[in-house]
């Protein structure tokens, strides 16, 4: 079964079973995934990407910031009052659009991650995910010529098994390379949901962009398996902010079948690609080789 597209697979089944939330910009759709948990989506872009706002009793925790393209600052400030860290799972340019915009931010301590941060992502970068099929409705004021994600400050560098208390809410970091070496899966001990960034959504899963590792992200993978297990859900980067927890066991499944070479693949010039029923894969057409 064939993934929907977008924008044909708007609006996705899995989104509307939550509450949505008035935005103060149309670019959002929020969604109340419980009483102190909201995703946040950009559903006007290709990339459909969800951040999501995590309320503790003293501080909240924003997973990741979007693409930069509408103010979510505005959005979060909205919801709660309170102080945010942000935190990202990784550091491509689609998660990290409005990192600018805040005092405390985290992100885990490896040097791809770190120099994405630092040195933002220009204009040249970021204007080949602006073609004019990518998005519809941009919101008032904003130049797809002059897209790029500004540099942002660190505050805190993260590290494996790390845990962060928001006040009566206890996250706790998974490294989970592969898909870029500092990837992070976020795991909500209270409310038993993993936050897994791009390391799992239902879309086209990657491992051939520069800071990839396929066998970094097999491991990821088998890591995740038992952690999984025990989570109420999972809270993926993209499309759908709602996935049941034993996608990890297909997405296993799936490898398997990708490295004993049963499955079948459409080949490109720098990647194989393979599809299955709750997702598609992308490797590199060398599976050992590491983009560094």
């Amino acid at each position: 079964m064939a993934l929907q597209k977008w924008p044909e697979g708007l609006p996705r089944a899995a989104n509307l079973k939550f509450q949505k939330v008035t935005p103060v910009n149309d670019w959002f759709e929020i969604f109340r995934v419980n009483d102190t948990t909201y995703a946040l989506l950009e559903p006007h872009h290709d990339e459909e990407v969800f951040s999501y706002l995590l309320l503790g009793t003293d501080k909240a925790a924003l997973i990741d910031t979007g693409m930069g393209i509408a103010n979510i600052k505005v959005e979060v400030e909205e919801i709660t009052d309170l102080p945010v860290i942000v935190l990202n799972t990784h550091t491509h340019f689609d998660h990290t659009g409005d990192n600018f915009q805040f005092n405390e931010i985290a992100c885990f301590d490896h040097s791809f991650e770190i120099d994405n941060l630092n040195n933002g992502h220009g204009n040249q970068f970021c204007s080949n995910f602006m073609h004019p099929t990518s998005y519809k409705n941009l919101p008032s004021g904003f130049e797809p010529a002059e897209y790029q994600i500004k540099p942002s400050k660190i505050t805190t560098k993260l590290n494996h098994l790390d845990e962060i208390d928001i006040g009566n809410r206890m996250l706790k970091i998974h490294h989970t390379p592969g898909h870029s070496p500092g990837s992070i899966c976020i795991e909500d001990k209270n409310y038993k949901l993993l936050y897994t960034g791009d390391t799992y959504y239902r879309g086209t899963l990657v491992s051939h962009l520069p800071g990839s590792n396929y066998p970094d992200y097999l491991k990821s993978i088998d890591y995740l398996i038992s952690i999984a297990r025990d989570m109420k859900a999972l809270c993926p980067g993209h499309n759908e902010c709602y996935a049941p927890a034993d996608d990890f066991d297909r997405l296993q499944d799936a490898v398997t079948e990708i490295n004993t070479g049963q499955k079948k693949c459409e080949t490109s010039a720098d990647s194989r690609f393979y599809q299955f029923d709750h997702f598609n894969i992308r490797v590199p057409l060398d599976l050992n080789k590491q983009y560094f």
